[in-house]
This record gives structure tokens, sequence and C-alpha cells, in this order.
């Protein structure tokens, strides 16, 4: 193709034509915009992104490589970033990418916790990343950093409205900051960075990617492939047994089932490795598997005939591991984004997706069917619908606990070890360049972070590195925002071969049976938080699945009430109607006031369990009533409730999620680091997170309607 006569055949001709989205692509980038690329799994995004981006790279290096220019290409580094949400996807894009970047004489190197180290001495020009990986980079090698030409942001939706998500945003921000110093000194010969965003599942693409960089431009790709749903009742493994035995007639060879949880994963694999039709061909993956057995379990599903991957989020994302035949889902996941994700993993090299669904309640049963619909209308005339489930409802622009592991990240990097608070403080701003907290909550969190040791006064107003900070970096927890970061991990070694074989979270005691990788484990020897295994058939029987920890994220309100409507409960009109179901109690007589606190009330808000509670605790405290439950869909109260308007103002709810933060905090992934600031700040937080206008908008002057039940 005459536009892009470098990467053409090295990356985008093997496609035969070029996919909606990479023909769209071309022009923007070549000439050098910012993107962002929305389009559906399978449709060669990476590869729309990188051509255009690469062949601008390599014109830039064929021009300073001749003339005045050439004096500018003596020092060695990264000229391209692509940025991954996981290590098994960096390891994924590394192979995809390995042959056309080598045909085009492009370096290339991955660098994630699962991977040697960089040599400094030979930094690639494409380096393959994670964020936590590329803030240790920014940290220990800055300026291996300070030609950066070009970032790739690889499945950015699942990073937005996350701690993860606003350290990458000022990561890039230490980017900007690296590369303009660069300029200065006349290390490089523009501070210019080129920025493309992918994903398969965004809403409003272009708003979400201005929260990265300025001025993106939104392309984004019609249609989905038609989906092939089954939805199934699971109530035993016998039910499983019997669907997996009509696979063969199905001319189903390959199978990725996803579970909730990590115990789900490694039982399911247990109860099924040895039956028909996959025998031994059973494999699990999920994060308390060391990097080794997660590569080698993603290259044995990819190479084999048949066989059926359990898994947990750690394979929803671009990872190619050979076309899958069909999507179990054994329950659904919390959010439509991550159920699209589930999806898009399924027969990515034919039109058509097929899944099963099972289910084991009728609320499971009903969220599927939601989560079906949407993603039809996601490609239909009903797209709208569907976007509602992929928006965020927190109102919090931005999670003050990144500054906590920021700052700390950010001392690593200077000079001499010391910290201007004040010079710090201008990483903290949108790519606009509008402040993303103000100067005096910036100044509460510094001084906590003096008070808790976390920092020492230094020359001047420079700080100097503390006791705290030391144990941060002593522990390798320094660079990330991952709540599951591993510390507190009971480390499995095999005893045949010395090699880790995965983590528990606390030791187990000799002679304890577990299962880990699907198959059962003893516990044979232990040395501190280390634990000698041993692979044992005979206590196959007794084994059982650890039971690690999972944050339980509560279902969104838009999606609560999308639940509840297909569920057939009553549901709330925002600032309408509040419906009530009122049970009679014996004797009522309504024209009574004696009989008022007979019966019971359910009152139906369907937005979730956050403001189930508040609202319960504002009818308590302003009404009286008392509420004998609360959940996402409705509050239980004693007594029959009058119909009336629920007239709270807006600093009354204030005043009430102030008072009752602590008990809502666990509810908001407010980051790793929240325990670390200053109370006021954490208080703060959690009220904008709470999102208090949006509370407003729903309940406040409904109108409570009652519905008489015999």
């Amino acid at each position: 193709m005459d536009r892009l006569p470098h990467t053409f055949d090295a990356l985008l001709a093997r496609f035969g034509r070029l996919t909606e989205i990479q023909a769209r692509a071309i022009e923007p980038l070549l000439a050098g915009r910012n993107c962002v690329l929305a389009a559906a799994t399978a449709s060669g995004k990476t590869e729309a992104a990188l051509a255009p981006m690469l062949e601008r790279y390599l014109r830039q290096r064929l021009k300073e490589n001749s003339g005045r220019a050439a004096k500018h290409t003596r020092g060695t580094g990264v000229r391209v970033l692509y940025l991954v949400p996981t290590r098994a996807l960096a390891r994924d894009v590394a192979r995809r990418l390995a042959e056309p970047l080598s045909k085009l004489a492009i370096s290339m190197a991955v660098k994630t916790g699962d991977e040697p180290a960089l040599k400094p001495s030979r930094p690639p020009e494409f380096l393959i990343t994670t964020p936590e990986s590329l803030d240790s980079l920014l940290a220990n090698r800055p300026r291996l950093l300070s030609d950066v030409r070009a970032v790739v942001l690889d499945e950015l939706h699942l990073y937005d409205h996350t701690a993860r998500g606003d350290q990458l945003r000022i990561l890039l921000n230490r980017l900007r900051r690296i590369r303009a110093f660069a300029l200065s000194r006349g290390d490089a010969l523009s501070d210019e960075v080129q920025f493309c965003a992918l994903s398969a599942t965004m809403y409003d693409a272009a708003g979400l990617a201005s929260r990265y960089f300025v001025n993106p431009v939104s392309i984004q790709a019609e249609g989905r492939r038609a989906l092939d749903a089954e939805l199934l009742p699971l109530s035993n493994s016998t039910s499983l047994r019997e669907f997996l035995a009509t696979l063969r007639q199905r001319e189903c060879k390959k199978v990725l089932a996803f579970c909730q949880r990590r115990a789900e994963c490694e039982e399911w694999a247990h109860l099924l490795r040895g039956s028909l039709p996959f025998g031994d061909d059973v494999l699990v993956h999920h994060a308390s598997l060391s990097g080794r057995v997660r590569h080698a379990v993603e290259e044995k599903f990819a190479r084999a005939g048949a066989a059926l991957c359990f898994a947990t989020q750690t394979l929803e994302l671009g990872i190619d591991i050979g076309d899958v035949d069909l999507i179990l889902l054994i329950g659904p996941p919390d959010n439509f984004s991550s159920f699209l994700q589930r999806l898009g993993r399924g027969n990515r090299r034919t039109a058509r997706t097929a899944v099963a669904c099972f289910y084991r309640t009728p609320t499971e049963q009903a969220l599927f069917r939601v989560f079906l619909r949407a993603a039809r209308n996601s490609s239909g005339m009903d797209k709208a619908a569907a976007g509602t489930l992929l928006r965020s409802d927190s109102g919090l622009a931005f999670r003050p606990s990144v500054v906590v592991q920021q700052l700390c990240s950010y001392l690593k990097q200077t000079r001499n070890g010391e910290l201007e608070p004040a010079h710090a403080y201008q990483l903290f701003v949108s790519p606009q360049g509008k402040p993303l907290l103000d100067e005096r909550q910036y100044m509460q969190i510094v001084d906590h972070l003096i008070e808790t040791g976390f920092f020492l006064p230094a020359r001047g107003t420079a700080l100097r590195p503390g006791p705290q900070w030391h144990k941060l970096y002593e522990e390798r927890t320094l660079y990330s925002n991952l709540a599951d970061n591993g510390r507190e991990a009971a480390v499995v070694i095999d005893d045949m071969t010395g090699r880790r074989v995965g983590y528990l979270e606390s030791v187990a005691p000799t002679g304890t049976t577990f299962l880990l990788g699907g198959q059962a484990r003893r516990v044979v020897w232990t040395q501190g938080r280390r634990l000698l295994s041993h692979a044992s058939t005979d206590d196959a029987e007794e084994a059982r699945a650890p039971r690690w920890r999972t944050r339980w994220q509560g279902l969104s309100p838009a999606l609560t009430q999308a639940l509840a409507r297909e569920l057939g409960l009553p549901c709330a009109v925002a600032g309408a109607e509040l419906p009530m179901l009122v049970e009679r109690g014996e004797g009522l007589d309504e024209s009574d006031p004696e009989t008022v606190t007979a019966g019971r009330t359910l009152l139906f808000h369907c937005a979730g369990g956050i403001y189930g509670k508040l609202l319960g605790e504002l009818l308590e405290t302003k009404q009286g009533v008392r509420i004998v439950e609360c959940n996402e869909f409705l509050i239980e109260a004693q007594g029959c409730l009058p119909e009336t308007m629920l007239l709270f103002t807006e600093a009354e709810t204030l005043s009430l999620v102030s008072r009752r933060w602590r008990q809502f905090e666990r509810a908001f992934a407010l980051g790793r680091f929240q325990p670390q600031l200053p109370p006021a700040v954490r208080r703060a937080s959690v009220i904008a997170a709470f999102n208090v206008p949006d509370f407003q908008r729903r309940f406040a002057g409904c109108k409570l309607s009652r519905h008489m039940v015999e």
C-alpha cells in the first residue's frame, strides 16, 4: 500500500484486505493525531494502530540517520511503548509482533514481573510493558524513556475509573516531563508523544481517552459477531458433565470456561479432569498460579487440538490462545464490560460467537438475560441502553490514594533522592492541564506522609525517604496500586523441581492437602512463608481448593435497575415515584392510627446496595421508620409507611454520608494506599465516590406509592 510502504507487508498484508478499523485509522495516525480505536475483538486493532504509528517512526529514523540530525541518534532508548494490563497479554502481544517487528528491523522486548530485567546498555526500540513495570522503569531508568515517540494503550477501558488508571495518568505525565527535559537539554529533536488507545468495549470513547491524552480522534468500527447463546441451569457437577458430553456432536474441541472465583476454577478442573471428552487436558489459569505456570497453560491450551481451560478474569483480555470453539460461563460476572470481554475470547476467526451461560439461581439467570440482551443491542439500534451498563456511576474523578504511591515512586526517580512537593504537584494534572486535586488537599497528604514516616525533611523544603518508604521499597510494592499484590502470600514450591507453583494467602501446616492448578498437593515441609509441596494422587479425594479472598464489586445502579426489571420487581422512577408493597398485619385498620405500625413495607429503590443503605438511614432519621433490612433492590421496613414525599436536602444527605463514611469506604475501589491518607482526605474521597448529586437526583422529591398485599 502506497501510504504504508515500510509497514504494510509486515503488519497488514496477512489480513488480505484491510478491516474497517484499519482502513479508517491510517490517515489520522499517519498525520500524528492522537486516536482511540474502538472495535470488536479480532478486528486487527493492534495492527491498525501500529502500522501507521511505526510508519511515522521509521520515516523519522531514516531522516535522523542522515544529515544534521545524525547527532541525535547516538543515544539509545525506547522509542515506542505498548502498555497492556496483564503479563499474559504482554507475552501474547510479543509473540504476535515478534515476526513483523523483525521484518522491520525494530528491536523488541517485554518488561513485566515475569520477564528478565532489561539491559540498559541495549534497550529495545519497542517495549511491551504493564503500568507497574513502566512505573519501575521511570523510577530507576528514566533516561531510557527520554526519546519515546509513541504510546499504545491496549484495553484502556480496564484502567478507567480505577486506582490503576489514575496511576497510569500520572505515569504518562511523568513520561511527558522526561521528554520535555530531554528536549531542553538537546538530547531529543522534539518532545512530541503520539498516543493511541485500543478497546473492544468502551462507552464515550473520546471522553475516556481524554483523561489520558489530549485531543483524541475517536474511530469506532461498527458490528459485532453474531451471538449463539444458551442459558442453562447448573444444579451440580452432573449437569455440567452431561453438557460436556454433547460437545463432540457439536464439533466443539476447545472450550474456555470462566468462573468468578479461583477456588471454583480449581474445584471444577479437579472434578472434570479425566472425564470425557477432554481426559487429562483440563487446565486452570488464575492469578494465584506462578507466572511460569500460567505461561505454560497458555501455550498448552493454544497448541492443544482439544482442551478445557477454567479461568478467572486473567484470560478475559485479547490473548490469542487459539480458536476457542465455545465460551462457557459458570455464573455471570459482576459487570457488562467483563461479560463482553469473555464473549470476545471465543471463535475469534469466525463470524459467530458461541457461549453457554450456566446459572445457579434465578438472579444469575436474570443477570445473564440482561447481559445477553445488552450484548445484542450494543451492535444494534438500542446502543444507548447497552452504553448505560458500561458507564461509571462514581462521582470521584481522581483517587487521592494514588498521590501517596506516585510521590513515593517519583522520589526514587529524582536525581538526588529528594522530592520537592511543589514541583511534584505539577504532575497531578489532567492532560489538558487542570489540577486533579486541589493544592490544599495535596499538601494535607504530604504533611501526613511526613507525620507517618514515609518522608523526612531534607534541605529547605525538600523531602527524603523515611522508614515507611524504605519498607515499601524492600517489600517491592512501591510501584503497584493493585490490591492483590501477594505481599502476604505463602509461596508454594514443587518438591521435585524446586520451582514455584503458585501462592496461598496463608501458610498451611505440614500434611495439609489442597488444590492448585487443578492438581492435589500435600505440604511436606514449611520454612517461613515457603511451602514445599508434593503432587499427590493419593490425597486427591480429600483435597480442597484454598479460599482466596476475592473482592466482590457491587452491581452498579444502572445494572441493578436492569436486573430488577428482568426479575419483575417494581422499579423506581428517578425523581418521581418509589413503589412500596405493603403487607397487611393482622387486624389492620388503615383508618386507625393505633395500627399504623402493623405489617411491613417493602420499598423498592433498585439502585444498588450503597444507595439502599443510605436511603434506609435517611428514612430512619427523617421519618422515624424502623428498617429491618437493606439490599441492592429494596428496603424492608416494619409497619406501613404512609404515602409521602421524600424530603431531604443535599446538605442532609452529605452530612449523613460524612458521618458514615467508614462504613462505605470498602464498597468503593479507592486504591491500596487509601489507608495511608489523612482522615479528612479519606472521608472526602468516599463522599465523592458516593456521588451525592446522583443520589439526590434519584430519590429527593420522590413520592412513596403504596400497593397493598393481602
